[in-house]
């Protein structure tokens, strides 16, 4: 078989190999983050988030039209498979090229396996590696986007190969159009750029002084015409605005680019300027490529588009979407940046911490300087970890774990090391060329991004490119160990045994072992928690609701159910966050997506883009309440148990009920209303309770706006209602609340029907990680709320013995743990009220080690709530374990001696410990585990 045969057959089996193993973990159905909006906005061509990616909607509209699976969601999840494994694909063959650059191509057979064989253990050690994994079983943009940069990549080697031979400009010219397709799917292409350019010098130019100041140059401005020339100004001059200056020579500014490099193009073909040519056809192909974004404001100009972000339907507001304006503005070379000594801010060079934001108090507390934070936060946590977490492997699943070689050995890392090594002890053009890929991809990146502490997620999805050139040098690493056996062993036939022992150890080492270690966390083929979710949230909600949801994950899940699936499109989603942008505003006033009602808001349109947040004090708002409303709510909607509690009330009399709305703290003295407190109770009021109104569990009682005294519980939602709940306990709709929670089989329909679905919760072959854990907690809260309202309302143990065992049965601990102790230890004490043991054990064992590692660490307030001795002394109680107990007491009585409650219970503890059949208890629980 001729070795370019060889090598594509190999390929393939990478291509396959890669394309099995993604398809088999692929995620079933929709899940958390964006990927339930890009697959909504490609379903119905819609426009997602800033920048938009519509050439990946495209794609995903024409494959989501391909029924290769049931579920739309998992058809456009495949696209990120595919183009995973050709991305792989690409790295091997990219890995053959660079390694037969240095070493020859290989002639013997022995030699095509090492080539061969190490080019494969590196590609399959990224396609197994946790980043990439991650980003070929979604559909996210990212693994699309690697494809371009591998294909890039690609085709320059291809084009060094045959750089002397006629019409090798063809690989430049093709480059260039994917990189201006590759910016309607993400801008990590662009970054390649300047390696592309690197592979041009050192192939055509002599290397000296001049001609690397002169590349310098070249490159910069290169790069700087395709972004943000191309990508932001060009379209930005469409309108006759550019940097706030208006000309109408401005709008002829762009077509006088293109006919300009049109007619430079032909020109050279003529005075053979060949290099002026190709920079002309390039700049073309650039703009050819890039027009995929005028889908964008065509489709933003549709009547009820459901999601159209910034509404990007005229030339200035497609300027402001391409610039991401809507995130704000990152300094990156000046700036304001907080000053330790000054405990203020003050203008720098290169500022760092420069967020004003409460939540990024830790930027500025946590860290010494700039440089500090720089080093400590933005390259180590934000870059360096996410390298190791992939070649070294993390502590765990959760927010900010850190690194750990406990079942890698750091293998990967430390050939990949060796690689870069080698590769620049043997080729040093080629070397440099990827390293400037890397620290492009990475570091560079990293630092333009300039992200503050802390981050909503982890980012490592940012910095795949990164991971894939450090893959290749594993591949050149497997090479080095390969050869330095060749310079140790003089016999033929030892050296092959012994090659093919080295290549067959990092296999298992690397691939094999990462392959096994990411398996479970990566198989989303039984992973139904999102869509579950998103369908419980919106059928906690009566017909024509209007939704009030938080952020990302109670939101984009949603839009995926009701633009895909047409699930509950009567409701009206109104997204916190969203909320404080008048686009958004306008289209919840204006518009009727899927026919839904639209939301009543008394502002003009004018004063909507007029809108700002506003000094606040905390003050009374009084909400009317008609005669009308009082009866409809009495008779078909509140509690029995209220009704008679009613007749009296404020309300019946005044016609009102009120609330104190606080704002929000900006500063020691200062509060606002934020745009979203504004608006949710100008909706509230403009409602007039006409249609129901609900708030999602995930929001905060600060987004409530001091209503929450009116709010009840349905399940996943509060609802809105001008009856004051009586207590804690009492303030669920009890009936709605045990239809959806208690629910046995459900079927789920398009149509309002209470009934949760919980599929897989209690399946202990389906991984869920920390987010979901978390967004879990909410259904356990319900069977809690119901258990005590069975307990403290209707006084029916019975009832909420069932109610707790149906929730263990629907998700036990042992499947999804908690992570949060206090919510563990809740949980524990609801089963010790309600006498059962077994699963009271189950719960206090987790809680007991946490409450020990607060008391020895000293991490907690004695004051607090939830401060551990009295949970310890829950344990102890009913274990009958006095002897613990007491000396858990004799702890606090060191530090509150004067205590005489703390004394009058070790008295009674001791007294215990003397009864006989106490005594032997105590002996029998110190005994055992735990």
């Amino acid at each position: 078989m001729p070795d370019k045969m060889i090598n594509r057959v190999v390929a393939l089996g990478v291509f396959l190999t890669s394309l099995i193993v993604y398809l088999m973990t692929l995620s079933v159905t929709v899940v958390f983050w964006d990927v339930g909006e890009f697959i909504a906005a490609a379903r119905l061509l819609q426009v997602p988030h800033p920048p938009g990616s519509p050439l990946f909607i495209l794609i995903g509209r024409l494959v989501s039209m391909i029924p290769f699976y049931a579920d739309i969601a998992a058809r456009v999840h495949a696209i990120s498979a595919v183009a995973g494994a050709l991305g792989i694909m690409f790295l091997y063959l990219i890995s053959v090229k660079v390694i037969t650059l240095f070493r020859g191509v290989p002639q013997t057979v022995l030699d095509k396996f090492i080539v061969y064989g190490a080019s494969v253990i590196g590609s399959f050690a990224l396609a197994f590696s946790t980043t990439y994994w991650d980003n070929a079983i979604e559909a996210e943009v990212y693994g699309l986007s690697m494809l371009f940069v591998a294909l890039i990549i690609w085709l320059a080697l291809r084009w060094w190969e045959g750089a002397n031979e006629p019409h090798n400009e063809k690989y430049m010219l093709l480059i260039a159009y994917l990189i201006g397709l590759s910016v309607g799917i993400h801008l990590l292409a662009v970054l390649a750029i300047f390696s592309v350019l690197m592979i041009v010098y050192f192939r055509r130019y002599e290397i000296n002084r001049e001609n690397s100041i002169r590349f310098g140059v070249i490159a910069v401005v290169t790069f700087f015409v395709v972004y943000p020339g191309v990508v932001q100004f060009l379209p930005s001059m469409l309108d006759g605005e550019f940097k706030g200056t208006r000309s109408d020579f401005f709008k002829a500014m762009p077509i006088l680019f293109i006919l300009g490099a049109g007619y430079l193009a032909y020109r050279t073909t003529r005075t053979g300027q060949k290099m002026l040519h190709i920079a002309c056809l390039s700049f073309l192909l650039i703009v050819l490529g890039y027009t995929t974004y005028t889908m964008v404001i065509m489709r933003s100009n549709v009547d009820n588009l459901p999601m159209n972000e910034n509404a990007p339907d005229d030339i200035a507001r497609l300027t402001s979407y391409l610039a991401r304006e809507q995130y704000g503005d990152t300094p990156l070379l000046k700036g304001e940046s907080w000053d330790n000594e000054l405990q203020g801010y003050r203008e720098k060079f290169f500022p760092r911490r420069y967020s004003r934001e409460e939540m990024h108090r830790a930027t500025r507390e946590n860290y010494s300087s700039d440089m500090d934070f720089l080093w400590q936060y933005q390259i180590y946590h934000m870059f360096i970890r996410y390298v190791l977490w992939n070649f070294v492997g993390n502590e765990g699943d959760w927010q900010d774990s850190g690194v750990s070689a406990n079942q890698t050995l750091a293998i990967p890392l430390l050939i990949a090391l060796l690689g870069i090594y080698y590769h620049f002890k043997k080729d040093l053009k080629m070397a440099m060329t990827f390293m400037v890929l890397f620290v492009v991809m990475g570091i560079v990146l990293d630092l333009y991004q300039n992200q503050q502490n802390p981050q909503p997620r982890e980012r490592d999805y940012f910095y795949v490119g990164a991971y894939f050139v450090l893959a290749l040098w594993l591949a050149v690493g497997v090479v080095a160990l390969v050869d330095i056996l060749r310079q140790k062993i003089t016999q033929e036939g030892t050296f092959r045994i012994a090659a093919s022992g080295v290549l067959a150890a990092c296999a298992v080492a690397v691939p094999v072992n990462l392959l096994r270690i990411n398996w479970y966390d990566h198989d989303r083929s039984q992973n139904y928690i999102a869509w579950d979710y998103s369908y419980n949230l919106l059928q906690s909600c009566e017909k024509d609701a209007i939704l009030f949801t938080n952020g990302d994950n109670d939101t984009f899940p949603l839009w995926y159910l009701q633009d895909v699936e047409g699930v509950r499109r009567d409701v009206r989603i109104a997204n916190l966050s969203l909320i404080n942008t008048p686009w958004y505003i306008k289209q919840l006033k204006n518009q009727s997506p899927h026919g839904a009602e639209k939301v009543s808001i008394t502002l003009s349109d004018q004063q909507i883009e007029r809108i700002q947040p506003r000094a606040w004090k905390p003050r009374q708002i009084e909400l009317p309440v008609s005669k009308d409303v009082v009866d409809r709510y009495i008779m078909a909607d509140a509690p029995a148990q209220t009704k008679v509690s009613l007749a009296d009330s404020t309300m019946l009399r005044d016609g009102k009920i009120s609330f104190t709305m606080n704002g929000v703290p900006y500063s020691q003295d200062i509060r606002i209303a934020r745009v979203q407190d504004l608006m949710v109770l100008d909706i509230v009021m403009a409602n007039k309770w006409e249609r129901p109104i609900y708030f999602a569990v995930t929001v905060s009682p600060d987004s409530k706006i001091g209503l929450d005294n009116y709010c009840w519980m349905h399940g996943l939602a509060w609802k809105l209602k001008p009856l004051k709940i009586p207590s804690q306990e009492s303030g669920i709709n009890v009936d709605i609340m045990e239809s959806n929670v208690l629910a046995g089989e459900v079927t789920p329909t398009q149509t309002p029907q209470y009934g949760y679905l919980y599929r897989n919760l209690n399946n202990p072959k389906v991984y869920y990680n920390e987010n979901i854990q978390r967004m879990v907690l909410n259904y356990r809260a319900n069977f809690m709320r119901l258990a005590f309202y069975a307990m403290r309302v209707q006084n029916n143990t019975e009832k909420a013995k069932k109610i707790m065992a149906q929730m263990e049965e629907v998700i036990p601990i042992g499947v999804i743990p908690i992570q949060d102790w206090r919510f563990t230890a809740d949980i524990m004490r609801i089963y010790n009220q309600l006498g059962d043991k077994d699963r009271f054990e189950i719960y206090a064992k987790p809680v007991e080690v946490a409450c020990n590692d607060l008391i020895n660490s000293n991490r907690f307030d004695i004051s607090d709530a939830y401060n551990p001795y009295p949970y310890l002394l829950d344990i102890y109680d009913a274990r009958k374990d006095y002897k613990k107990a007491v000396d858990i007491l004799n702890q606090l009585v060191a530090q509150y001696p004067n205590d005489p409650t703390l004394k009058n219970r070790i008295q009674y503890y001791e007294q215990q410990m003397k009864a006989p059949a106490a005594t032997d208890t105590s002996k029998e629980s110190s005994a055992s585990p735990g």
